[in-house]
């Protein structure tokens, strides 16, 4: 308190702002101590004589007290909310509201807050009368024994063994405080002392005062001779500091009518700070105590308790003597259960590593709760099972205690593991020199990461160890093999092949029982990253040929999903709809391309493996394009890149520039685009075929930069090339290349003709993506001459077909298209919706140009608050068009 106080638990204080107020030493400090006592009331001035002369006040005391008040006015006249008033009836001291110790003293509800307000004897001034201290005293004392019960209560009677000695010396006649330290050393495992203390406590009364003690102390007295004092365990650990989030998983332990709450989950998780914070939360729900062990189910090196080791350490908490629990196993759970009879208690067994580990160890009726922390879920118990994930980001970043980009990337790192982040954070504390971009820098190092990640007695290296000594020969080798194979998941089909077994169950299994590795999905799995790097550090010699099988695996299955998805680039013929047949490639395709990038990316630099990885590269690049993924585009162009210059051949250049040449032409850098094509049309000399597919990917280009007649010259000789010397039909996708330059050019008649050229090839020969695009071409055309009915057939076929191919770049540009022709038609409801859908793929991309046009076109559609949009969008300095869609919309 800053402001006024004032004390008389001890020597007279008055302080105000922290400072002492000098009060005049003798009988005015005792005048303001009576007034303090009495404050806010009235103090005649006959008791002030009588209390200050003890009852015998000579002839001038109301004049001695008239000149104390006096005295005392000009003290406390500078004290804000302090006043003291004079009345017939005598004088009357007003303070500001809990400014005194002694009203501090007795608001408490805590009995330590209580005592803390104490300095020494109450009333030292008055020592003329030693009845108000008395009872000051006794008030007290009477907290002192509250303090006592309490801490007894809480389980912590052998820190309060020496203060009760000290009080029962000081006060042998208080039985309550005797009473207290027979409990604490009955509990303490000291039965003899304890019944000592009551017989010289017996004694003394006897020869003193010629009594007996109370019936509560006799109660008491026959209770430890039986070994029958109820004790109120209250064993659990610290709240942790601080605790981050969890809110709904909080929420669903303590709301649960369950009367067992099993959580389940990865080392570091924060299972044990979560079951700690809960039990807190609900401790007061269970007034008979609550219990907590470690059960070492997690522990490296040491062996996980017993239930009968458990069972007897509980009845000693519950107040059994030790020499009353039974050796023998079920005697001892039998006594437990009965123990816990009729009370409610609240038990937190953490740690577990089996349900054969806490069964015996659950109450036999439904008055106490459990709440188990375990690794494994602990499937067999009939309870509410919680099971805990990584932290979200936000949460993560608050245990941090820092909310920058490097502390997202640090959290990243951590795999938003509680541990893992309580470690960094712990780092980052004791190295005052560090910043959070200093630490994240170090993390982003795989390397060494996990040495990184090690403070104190804290590491999440140790952490992992537990889990992973716990497994059988062949879950051991699968799980470091799963962490060799740095992808985001793992399909059991690629499961089968890394292991090079067809039946994966019996190795999978175990992992997931130990939360090594996490189901996501149907047959998928996946491996956190922190939990990776420390499986990778104990692989052996097979990686290589583990990773080959893998690899090799991932080549087939997507060459399989392309010859089905683009039978044009492969020379695939089938003889069904190109609608059928598309489903299962494409939705493997879209599950795996994340898994196909980040294999290709591990193994960039390692001979022998890096051929797979340019022939992951070769064949992802050109869904990676239409599907408009333009940073994966990009890393494939460098994957490629260094997968070339490991394998070092002039093949695998000419391979990489393909990948590069694409990547470069989605962000618009055309002439780096055209010089890495030139590259490889120099090299394909003595491959007319090749040469023709190179000459198509220029002409794109040149048409791109709006050199048109130079690209109708070089797709026309494209054309020639791959319709001689290229698969049946190839020729489809230069054709629909120049007929783009013939829409852009203006010439829709020429354009129509290559369109339907090119699809004549496209349907003959089932290739669904190529029918889309010469369809495409084909609406294009038509809607410049005129022709709408024949152009909104065109498109629409064209966007069905995207939508099951699942080229939502090409279908947005048809949406686009169509909306253009049912304008024209006067439909402009049904244009609104079309571009309405264009909006809303381009916005989800973040495509500028996309988006521009379709506001534009939305606009035009009747919606002039667009108008103002589409210009600011198309108006984006640097913004990269695309000239075929300007001459549509424009």
């Amino acid at each position: 308190m800053d402001g006024v106080r004032f004390g008389v638990l001890g020597p007279l204080l008055v302080t105000h702002e922290r400072r002492d107020v000098r009060i005049p030493a003798g009988q005015p400090r005792q005048v303001l101590v009576l007034l303090l006592l009495h404050a806010g009331q009235t103090v005649s001035v006959d008791h002030l004589m009588s209390v200050l002369w003890d009852g015998d006040p000579p002839v001038s005391a109301r004049k001695a007290v008239q000149v104390h008040v006096s005295q005392l006015r000009r003290a406390l006249r500078d004290l804000p909310g302090v006043s003291l008033e004079w009345s017939h009836q005598g004088y009357r001291l007003d303070i500001p509201d809990r400014s005194l110790d002694l009203q501090l003293f007795r608001d408490a509800q805590d009995p330590d807050e209580a005592l803390s307000h104490w300095r020494g004897p109450a009333l030292a001034e008055l020592t003329t009368n030693t009845q108000l201290a008395n009872q000051l005293e006794e008030e007290r004392l009477a907290a002192i024994e509250r303090r006592v019960d309490k801490a007894i209560k809480d389980g912590r009677h052998h820190e309060v063994i020496s203060e009760l000695t000290g009080h029962v010396t000081q006060h042998p006649m208080r039985e309550r405080l005797r009473g207290a330290l027979m409990v604490a050393l009955h509990r303490s495992g000291r039965q003899a002392d304890a019944l000592r203390t009551y017989d010289e406590g017996r004694r003394l009364l006897a020869d003193e005062l010629g009594l007996d003690p109370g019936q509560e102390l006799k109660d008491l007295h026959a209770a430890i001779l039986q070994g029958d004092i109820p004790a109120v365990p209250r064993e659990l650990p610290k709240a942790p500091e601080p605790f981050v989030g969890r809110r709904a998983e909080i929420e669903l332990i303590t709301g649960t009518s369950e009367h067992v709450i099993a959580v389940h989950g990865p080392g570091g998780q924060g299972k044990s700070a979560l079951a700690t914070a809960a039990a807190h939360a609900m401790a007061a729900r269970f007034p008979d105590g609550q219990l907590y062990v470690d059960l070492h189910g997690a522990t490296p090196g040491r062996a996980p308790l017993s239930p009968a080791e458990v069972i007897r350490r509980f009845l000693r908490a519950l107040g059994t003597p030790p020499l009353a629990v039974p050796t023998d196993t079920s005697e001892a759970a039998a006594l437990y259960r009965s123990t816990l009879a009729r009370r409610k208690v609240l038990i937190l067994l953490d740690n577990a590593v089996d349900a054969a580990q806490v069964g015996p160890l659950l109450p036999g009726d439904a008055g106490s709760t459990v709440l188990i922390t375990s690794r494994r879920m602990l499937a067999t118990l009939s309870a509410r099972h919680v099971r805990l994930d990584p932290l979200p980001e936000d949460d993560a970043i608050k245990l941090l205690g820092d909310d920058g980009e490097a502390a997202r990337q640090v959290a990243r790192a951590c795999d938003h593991l509680p541990l893992a982040l309580t470690i960094a954070a712990a780092r980052l504390r004791s190295r005052p020199d560090w910043t959070t971009a200093t630490f994240a820098r170090r993390l982003a190092d795989q390397r060494h990461r996990l040495d990184e990640l090690n403070f104190d007695d804290l590491g999440v290296r140790s952490s992992f160890q537990m889990g992973f000594e716990g497994l059988n020969a062949g879950s051991t080798r699968a799980f470091t093999l799963l962490c060799c194979l740095n992808v985001p998941t793992v399909s059991e089909q690629t499961a089968r092949a890394l292991l090079g077994q067809e039946d994966v169950d019996r190795a999978l299994d175990p992992l997931v029982d130990a939360k090594l590795v996490e189901p996501c999905g149907p047959e998928r799995y996946r491996v956190h990253d922190l939990l990776r790097l420390f499986g990778a550090e104990h692989v052996n010699d097979e990686k290589h040929d583990a990773l080959t099988r893998a690899l090799t695996q991932y080549r087939e299955t997507l060459a399989a999903a392309l010859r089905k998805l683009r039978p044009h680039a492969y020379g695939a013929l089938t003889n069904t709809d190109p609608r059928q047949d598309i489903d299962e490639p494409l939705q493997w395709l879209t599950e795996e391309a994340e898994n196909l990038l980040a294999a290709a990316r591990s193994t960039v630099a390692e001979p022998g493996l890096a051929e797979h990885a340019l022939a992951i590269a070769h064949m992802l690049y050109p869904h990676l394009f239409k599907q408009d993924r333009v940073a994966d585009l990009i890393e494939l162009g460098r994957i490629a890149h260094q997968a070339a210059q490991t394998i070092g051949t002039s093949q695998a250049a000419e391979t990489a520039l393909l990948v590069q040449s694409a990547a470069n032409r989605r962000i618009g850098e055309f002439a780096t685009a055209r010089a890495q094509l030139e590259e490889v049309l120099e090299a394909r000399a003595d491959d007319p075929f090749g040469r023709g597919r190179a000459l198509t990917g220029i002409g794109t280009i040149q048409r791109e930069t709006g050199e048109l007649d130079a690209a109708e010259k070089t797709l026309r000789q494209a054309i020639v090339l791959t319709a001689d010397h290229g698969p049946a039909g190839a020729q489809r996708v230069p054709l629909s290349a120049l007929a783009q330059v013939h829409q852009v050019a203006g010439a829709h008649d020429e354009a129509l003709l290559a369109a339907v050229e090119s699809l004549k090839h496209a349907r003959e020969h089932q290739d669904a993506a190529g029918t889309a695009y010469a369809l495409a071409s084909q609406g294009q055309a038509l809607f410049k001459l005129g022709r709408l009915t024949e152009a909104e057939a065109a498109l629409g076929e064209c966007i069905e077909l995207c939508r099951v191919t699942g080229e939502h770049n090409d279908e947005w540009q048809a949406l686009l298209c169509r909306a253009k022709v049912l304008l024209a038609q006067g439909k402009q409801t049904e244009a609104r919706k079309d571009a309405e859908r264009c909006l809303e793929i381009t916005g989800a991309r973040g495509d500028r140009y996309g988006e521009g046009v379709a506001h534009l076109v939305l606009a035009e559609a009747g919606l002039e608050k667009h108008a103002d949009r589409a210009a600011e969008l198309l108006g984006t300095p640097g913004l990269r068009r695309d000239n075929l869609l300007d001459s549509l919309v424009s």
